[in-house]
């Protein structure tokens, strides 16, 4: 039976952006538009805000005066905080470079009413930097120890993890692992669709290599974007920041 707008939840979509090409904005943005189930995108520019926003009534574009350097992370949060304080049941993430597939929300808001579980994890499919599709998977992910950002629905009654983004800028590259590790100690039981619902375009060169694919100039390595976050973990300033911030152990991590 399909839910009456009354009854129907009311769901945000953050997208930190930063640099990204209209073309790759517009693509992500539609493919919120495009849901089969409503949800308001809410986007929030990271100190470099495009014009054609502005005006969007399918939309909430929200201007940062300046760039953080965070991964997003900071954008991130004032896009969750204003969800919160907007009254929206539900957020969900997704970075400006991905893009959803039309059920997406669909699926998500599906597995939430058939478990009540308050946080709900997709997968992804990944593509390459010009959007076609990589056979290629990632073992945390299949293993179920590793939910990338734009895969996630957080309800109210975890909202408290929202504030997570706001790790120590030094965490930025493991984000997603650090927020991870919190839904983890937290001990927050978590509902999978087990559907490959989220398009990431990857920038990593292993998902080339893994592919079988000639990966383009300019890639990333895994150790060049998390060797400096994973030495801060380990340090004394690492431990009590984190501790401190998240009530969480970097020891255990």
């Amino acid at each position: 039976m399909r839910e009456t707008l009354a009854e129907m939840l009311k769901i945000a979509v953050v997208t930190p952006y930063y640099q990204e090409s209209p073309a790759i904005l517009r693509q992500c943005h539609e493919s919120v538009l495009q849901q089969t189930y409503a949800c308001r995108h809410i986007l929030v520019s990271d100190g470099h805000p495009h014009a054609f926003f502005d005006d969007s009534k399918d939309a909430i574009h929200i201007k940062l005066p300046k760039a953080h350097g965070d991964n997003g992370n900071t954008p991130r949060a004032m896009g969750g905080v204003l969800a919160d304080r907007q009254g929206f049941d539900a957020v969900a993430y997704l970075d400006a470079d991905n893009w959803y597939d039309p059920d997406h929300i669909q699926s998500m808001v599906a597995a939430h009413k058939a478990s009540g579980c308050s946080l709900v994890a997709s997968k992804r499919k990944f593509v390459d930097l010009e959007g076609n599709p990589l056979d290629v998977t990632e073992k945390d992910e299949e293993l179920g120890n590793h939910v990338d950002t734009s895969c996630w629905l957080i309800f109210r009654p975890a909202y408290h993890l929202l504030r997570t983004w706001l790790m120590p800028k030094e965490l930025s590259p493991l984000c997603d692992r650090i927020f991870f590790y919190k839904v983890s100690h937290d001990g927050i039981k978590t509902a999978a669709t087990q559907r490959r619902t989220v398009n990431f375009r990857t920038q990593y060169l292993l998902h080339y290599r893994a592919a079988g694919v000639e990966p383009p100039p300019g890639l990333k390595t895994t150790a060049a974007v998390t060797g400096k976050a994973e030495a801060y973990l380990k340090s004394e300033k690492g431990v009590a920041q984190l501790s401190q911030l998240l009530g969480i152990p970097p020891k255990a991590y």
